[in-house]
């Protein structure tokens, strides 16, 4: 569908679609409804002070300024005010590079590498878990790589002294984790007992998932991720599905979809095209083309609407203030297995390209000293802040807020450029807008 938009005011935008009434959208105000041009000549009268075409389309002179501006409370969290401490209360430990799964696209080559030293991660629960007990929060820990599975004796060990030590602090502790789902039915007991939630990465139908999701030596794994999701199911973890689409997986997308529906118990799935970066940008695997992406996804929401689950897509997200696409500016606090800290679970290595981005301090191999460089997490808040402030004519700036950066870095997209991501998030923003209107 041929679509345009163009900004009314800060925080209101007009998209002209084909052959169909334009689309008056107020993300902030969670407002969407369908105009024609004289409605169209009123409200943008009504923005610049007229009262009259206010009142002519029902809308009081006074209030047309939460249309016309960010009102300070929406701003206070739209432009967040980051404390000049770096306090986190949560971390996100990536125990080991190693994995247990060679998947044929994985962004950070999973597979070989280091572990975290001990006090390196010792050192990293007890900072969060300290800030915890000061500012009266919960402490929640986070768990990725690698996987989890590579190094099942340390992350034991690791279960176990940040339950003994919340314990002794008196402080609640959340625990969640993204795997694989390549366990031992021992091993995924074990996870549904100690995690709150998971992300599990599954490609869909057999054909599909174990020809990219292969085992050190290339067999087969989705029969023994299914064992696992049975027994999280069983055990009353939370878990959402994550799917990574490739150019040839794509016309098994709805397939794919409905398989999981029938095997597993997830209400949502969510489906991401691959990105060419770390083992993927050196095979021979594709990148799904958006348009194609798009109608393909349509079709396999269809499905998974009709058994009652959800499908989901990173950049589209309507409604609510969306100050960044992720928690990177925040920064996360996340230890890589050097002992680096990255504000992005993609950037995990040194030598990555991209750690001069996302790195901003480490942690000292023992355990001694949590070295933060405030002028990279300066640096890091001033480009979330670009991205954004770049796309603030787009519809999708409160949805997106300037998308991925590690992607968009990746690709030497400058903040503002369009990328094939923008016309995804784009189609299918516009999709939800026009469901909210009953399908108009």
């Amino acid at each position: 569908m041929s679509v345009s938009w163009r900004p009314l005011g800060d925080t209101t935008f007009l998209i002209t679609r084909q052959s169909r009434l334009p689309l008056l959208y107020a993300p902030l105000q969670d407002l969407v409804m369908e105009v024609n041009d004289a409605y169209v000549r009123c409200f943008q009268a009504a923005l610049d002070g007229d009262a009259e075409s206010a009142r002519a389309i029902g809308v009081e002179p006074g209030m047309m300024e939460a249309f016309a501006v960010v009102s300070p409370k929406v701003r206070k969290k739209f432009d967040p005010s980051w404390p000049e401490a770096f306090e986190p209360t949560s971390v996100t430990l990536f125990l080991t590079h190693k994995c247990t799964l060679r998947c044929a696209y994985c962004y950070c080559e999973g597979g070989s590498g280091r572990d975290i030293d001990w006090p390196v991660l010792e050192a990293s629960v007890l900072f969060a878990l300290e800030n915890a007990v000061r500012l009266g929060r919960e402490l929640t820990v986070a768990f990725h790589g690698g996987d989890v599975g590579a190094v099942w004796p340390l992350f034991q060990r690791a279960i176990e002294f940040i339950e003994a030590a919340a314990a002794q602090a008196g402080v609640k502790v959340t625990m969640n984790t993204g795997t694989n789902g390549f366990y031992s039915a021992s091993q995924a007991a074990y996870i549904a007992e100690h995690m709150h939630s998971a992300t599990v990465s599954i490609d869909g139908l057999p054909e599909v998932h174990d020809r990219y999701r292969v085992t050190p030596g290339s067999g087969p794994s989705l029969e023994t991720v299914l064992r696992s999701v049975r027994i999280f199911e069983e055990n009353g973890l939370a878990y959402t599905i994550r799917m990574t689409v490739t150019a040839e997986s794509l016309p098994l997308l709805a397939e794919s979809v409905e398989y999981l529906c029938e095997h597993t118990k997830a209400q949502v799935i969510r489906a991401e095209p691959m990105y060419s970066r770390g083992r993927a940008s050196v095979s021979e695997l594709e990148t799904p083309e958006p348009h194609a992406f798009v109608e393909a996804f349509r079709e396999a929401g269809i499905v998974a609407q009709t058994r009652g689950r959800l499908l989901t897509y990173s950049g589209a997200r309507p409604g609510g203030v969306v100050p960044a696409f992720c928690t990177y500016p925040s920064p996360t606090f996340g230890v890589t297995p050097d002992g680096d800290l990255s504000c992005c679970y993609e950037v995990l290595r040194p030598d990555d390209p991209l750690s001069g981005e996302f790195f901003y301090g480490h942690v000292e191999a023992d355990g001694s000293a949590i070295c933060v460089d405030r002028s990279r997490i300066a640096a890091i808040r001033n480009v979330a802040a670009q991205r954004r402030s770049a796309c603030a004519e787009c519809f999708c700036v409160f949805s997106c807020a300037g998308d991925c950066a590690a992607k968009a870095f990746d690709s030497g997209r400058l903040a503002g450029e369009m990328s094939s991501r923008c016309e995804i998030t784009r189609a299918l923003v516009l999709d939800m807008l026009e469901a909210a209107l009953g399908g108009a």
